[in-house]
């Protein structure tokens, strides 16, 4: 199962694939549920079979409120395959100036149980 949507100027590149997961871009959809509630439900089917270890890239240079929350379930729902076994490793990618991702980055670290280390981009 491969799950993609391309990148648009307000909605980020979002791959789905055995073993990588990729969130890339700007997050400020105008309708945040119908932006992502097609990626929660990829989320939902990649862990019904997921592969041994799967990489999370998120890099995302800027995000409104309504994705900040979809953020959170969708690493809540990777989080449930994690803790029944499966290895996940999150990089949440931001870029060196921009504090405000920076600290979401933290703020999910604190919030999930997966790994999530934070790098910057430079």
């Amino acid at each position: 199962m491969t799950f993609q949507i391309d990148v648009t100027k307000i909605t980020p590149y979002v791959l789905i694939d055995k073993g990588e997961i990729i969130i890339h871009g700007r997050s400020i959809p105008e309708d945040s549920f119908e932006f992502y509630e097609p990626v929660v439900e990829a989320c939902m089917e990649y862990i019904r079979r997921p592969v041994r270890h799967t990489e999370v890239r998120i890099h995302l240079d800027y995000v409104n409120s309504g994705s900040k929350k979809y953020l959170t379930n969708i690493l809540t729902i990777l989080e449930k395959s994690y803790l029944s076994g499966y290895s996940y490793e999150i990089v949440w990618i931001y870029d060196i100036d921009d504090e405000a991702i920076y600290d979401l980055g933290n703020d999910l670290k604190s919030i999930i149980k997966i790994p999530l280390k934070i790098e910057s981009s430079s």
